[in-house]
């Protein structure tokens, strides 16, 4: 349990008077903490500079005020409008006439305004805040104002709360004039408690350190004055105002930052809350290549989980390929120089755009227009959650420096463009675990197991990227894991049974992966995985863990890297030679059924009978075996008990047909129709006896030695 955190691992909170005024770094600088959603107040709504509710926090510092038992608040920003956190009325602002621009709480008030209803002076916003317990003792807070305007319908009592449900990754703020239970109420949490929740052991419930606020800029704001930490070199250009705001219509610039808009109009108004990072080529093939870096200084060793949405799209005949990554400054190990390449903007979420659409500076008149620029795009499409990549990186030493970044090659063609936004990093402790498929016995995973703790799993499971594998743990995953460690595109599909209306298909049912928290792996169970991201690493640079009996276990990139893995239960309890046999399932071969199985480990002993059906660890298709076969670990097929199988199977996830069906034992050679065997049907019907050829055969599908071909 951390300082700062009760047995629950939830924020104690801290008491307003022990912050307020705290010149210490670590004790005043503070984020507040919603209690009912989880989310910590932030800011990314109309402007940019409109309250929202968010995974990760802005900086707050709390003053005491001048007026008694109130205090004022100081966020992030600074703007011409100041840099106090206030609710803003009607008449604290020159755009009266439109709504986004009060009755809201933004975090760059507290300048003085003449208002056009009294001709009066006054500060353009109410930037005294009450802090009320919700319970004595509670350091749980209700924090409110009082409004004294009236003609906009928000007069009385504010109290700042959060909305119960959130529109992709934000929350909005809304401001009921009674509070709204657990919604209303606050922790204060420090930059010291942030600190403190840095651990080398999590237990198994237990959520990771966040270490967002490590890194500067880490969701790319308007006019965020540390976007200078994001460092472009390899070519790439790009240059900020004095007022950190970038121009994309600056010739020869290939890194740009913002939604298009380089003025206070009401197009930045409405598209401040999606701003990205962006590297587009716009016809500069030598500018267009490189990397954007941020070096990040670590406070603990062990492992960290770095995350972004971001995507990129090649322009055709393109060979760009962009990658985000994570690298230890003076580190050579795998784990600790990691990348991953981003995802591909989907064909579903394309959308058409220019180099002068990259290139146009947005004002009002393209709000009026309906025109939205591709850098705002991108931004929505990450609002809803979409492209989130993700990577383990192990850092040796307390103290190295981490550097972080988006890395672009091989661009060549004008619309070739990068996006990305939301850099996160937390903090996932110092223990691990190792997962081989190479290992024969369970004894090492027995030496592994704890229920009450997580580990940074390495998993050494060798499969192709956008095919499909079987696979089986002895762990659970959940769904943010299973992305995590193979990619935020993974298919992944369980349980298979034979179809009850169709004897010779067997169907499989999708596993979704859109709730992070959702189991998605069972431990134990039989799944077979459309991995989409390559795993860590290349060479032969070993990783290597200590076993309890002070054997070490190694093995070699690549390998997979999966966070707060909790080893529950022991396999050899239940599996004492690492064989996994679900019951079997009625079916039409001779013996009547079908087997689903699975091994823990690397049996090289011929344990997959004949007639067994296995998936091809080179092209992701089914294969028919002949013979029996070893297998390694991690592994599954499904035997059909029967040398008489004559019906080819069919296999069927959601009800498509996923794969072909051909035989393990032998190579199919293009053109050539000249074989020996038996002919069948794809129904299982005697055609040929005997044969050496296919010709004369109507057009179809044939059934020899297990091995489906086609007659065109």
């Amino acid at each position: 349990m951390a300082q700062g955190q009760n047995s629950n691992f939830q924020w104690i909170g801290n008491p307003v008077t022990s912050v307020a005024d705290e010149t210490d770094e670590d004790q005043g600088t503070v984020y507040l903490y919603n209690m009912g959603t989880g989310k910590y107040l932030n800011t990314g709504s109309y402007w940019g500079t409109v309250v929202v509710g968010f995974n990760v926090g802005m900086t707050v510092t709390i003053k005491t005020s001048t007026i008694p038992g109130y205090y004022q608040m100081i966020g992030p920003l600074v703007t011409t409008e100041g840099k106090n956190i206030a609710f803003g009325r009607q008449m604290d602002t020159p755009g009266h006439d439109n709504l986004i621009n009060y009755n809201r709480v933004y975090v760059d008030r507290g300048v003085s305004y003449t208002d056009p209803f009294t001709n009066t002076e006054h500060l353009n916003g109410i930037l005294e805040w009450k802090f009320t317990e919700t319970s004595n003792g509670s350091k749980t807070y209700y924090i409110h104002c009082t409004n004294d305007e009236t003609r906009a319908g928000m007069g009385g009592e504010i109290y700042l709360t959060m909305a119960s449900t959130g529109t992709g990754k934000t929350y909005d703020i809304t401001y009921p004039h009674t509070e709204n239970g657990a919604y209303s109420q606050w922790k204060i949490v420090t930059k010291a408690d942030l600190k403190a929740a840095f651990k080398e052991t999590y237990a198994s419930d237990e959520k990771p350190a966040d270490a967002t606020f490590l890194v500067y800029d880490q969701n790319f704001e308007r006019g965020n004055i540390h976007v200078g930490k994001w460092v472009p070199s390899g070519g790439l250009t790009g240059t900020y105002n004095n007022k950190f705001v970038f121009d994309p219509s600056k010739s020869g610039e290939t890194y740009y930052v913002g939604n298009g808009a380089i003025s206070s109009n009401y197009y930045m108004a409405n598209y401040a809350g999606y701003t990205t990072a962006n590297v587009r080529n716009i016809g500069h093939d030598n500018k267009a290549n490189g990397a954007i870096t941020q070096s990040v200084t670590t406070l603990k060793a062990g492992w960290y989980k770095v995350t972004c949405n971001g995507f990129y799209h090649a322009d055709s005949n393109s060979g760009i390929v962009s990658k985000m990554f994570a690298r230890v400054q003076g580190a050579t190990e795998p784990q600790s120089n990691v990348e991953t390449t981003l995802d591909l903007l989907s064909k579903s979420d394309q959308f058409a755009y220019t180099v002068s659409d990259m290139t146009h500076v947005y004002d009002g008149t393209d709000l009026d227009n309906h025109v939205i620029s591709p850098y705002a795009k991108a931004g929505m499409l990450f609002a809803e959650g979409k492209y989130e990549n993700s990577l383990l990186v192990y850092v040796p030493t307390a103290g190295n420096i981490l550097n972080l970044g988006i890395e672009i090659s091989g661009s060549t063609e004008d619309l070739d463009w990068t996006s990305w936004d939301n850099f996160q990093l937390q903090y996932c402790g110092n223990r691990d675990m190792v997962l081989d498929e190479a290992q024969t016995g369970l004894n090492y995973i027995t030496q592994q197991v704890d229920a009450n703790y997580a580990n940074t799993l390495i998993l050494k499971r060798t499969m192709k990227v956008g095919l499909w594998n079987s696979i089986m743990l002895p762990v659970s995953l959940t769904a943010a894991q299973v992305k995590t460690a193979f990619g935020d595109q993974t298919k992944l599909s369980k349980r298979p049974k034979q179809s009850t209306n169709i004897a010779t298909r067997i169907d499989f049912t999708s596993v979704s992966l859109t709730n992070d928290a959702d189991i998605a792996i069972e431990a134990n169970t039989l799944y077979i995985i459309k991995p989409s991201k390559e795993p860590v690493g290349t060479g032969n640079a070993p990783y290597t863990k200590r076993l309890k009996d002070n054997t070490d276990i190694s093995v070699t990139a690549p390998y997979y890297i999966i966070n707060n893995v909790t080893l529950a239960t022991d396999p050899a309890i239940n599996y004492s030679d690492g064989i996994v046999k679900e019951e079997s399932s009625t079916s039409t071969t001779i013996d009547g059924k079908l087997q689903f199985c699975g091994s823990l480990v690397n049996k090289s002993n011929k344990v997959v009978p004949a007639y067994s059906y296995v998936l091809g660890a080179k092209d992701g298709l089914w294969y028919y075996t002949q013979n029996a076969n070893a297998i390694k670990g991690f592994r599954c097929w499904i035997a059909t008990g029967s040398e008489a199988q004559a019906k080819a199977l069919t296999f069927y996830i959601d009800g498509i047909e996923e794969n072909t069906i051909t035989g393990i034992d032998s190579i199919v050679a293009n053109g050539d129709t000249s074989m020996a065997g038996n002919v069948y049907s794809i129904n299982g019907q005697l055609v040929r006896s005997n044969t050496t050829s296919l010709e004369g055969l109507s057009k179809g599908i044939y059934i020899i030695n297990g091995k489906k071909y086609i007659v065109k």
